[in-house]
């Protein structure tokens, strides 16, 4: 996995920040993971940049803090997030993998158990990361196929966003030749 570096960087932000309840540093995460995972076409930091945001969500919510299933809960994630770390400084990438995949169903558990969320937190958490990716220059489609986002949930929100007028865009043709530039 060539992105195997970034992956364990990313990881290691994740767990820094959740440890340190850092907002800031799990929404910047977030951003910055489904960034990369969209140049390395790698669903791994998906699902980084998807906790990552879906943990801070929960860190804003006092009446989460202060449940009872928060402790369970708190622990559990540290540790999955720990483990993979781990797993990928070893170079188990796949297994590293496997262990955010199991976060993000534990953050899902949690979310419908707990949460007053008009959508639930991991799917916002998909369309923040695929909004990020499609800003990054991929199409609507690539972002939400990376992401797992739904296409229409998607284009609805950027669509509400503004985000055109956040980000210079370009026509195609400019866009196809930066892209022979970078691959010459």
């Amino acid at each position: 996995m060539a992105q195997e570096p970034v992956f364990s960087k990313r990881l290691s932000e994740l767990l820094q920040g959740f440890n340190k309840r850092d907002l800031v540093a799990l929404k910047q995460l977030g951003g910055d993971a489904a960034e990369d995972a969209f140049a390395s076409d790698a669903p791994c930091l998906v699902e980084v940049s998807i906790a990552a945001y879906s943990l801070a969500k929960f860190l804003e919510k006092p009446y989460i803090l202060a449940s009872a299933e928060w402790k369970d809960f708190e622990q559990t994630a540290s540790e999955i997030v720990s483990a993979a770390l781990k797993d990928a400084q070893a170079g188990k990438a796949g297994e590293a993998c496997r262990r955010m995949h199991s976060l993000i169903q534990e953050i899902e558990a949690l979310s419908k158990r707990l949460g007053r969320f008009t959508t639930g937190v991991v799917d916002k958490a998909r369309i923040k990361a695929a909004t990020q990716i499609y800003a990054h220059g991929a199409s609507l489609g690539k972002a939400a196929e990376l992401t797992g986002a739904s296409k229409q949930e998607l284009s609805h929100y950027i669509g509400v966003t503004r985000l055109s007028e956040k980000y210079q865009t370009f026509g195609v043709q400019k866009r196809l030749s930066v892209a022979r530039e970078i691959f010459k």
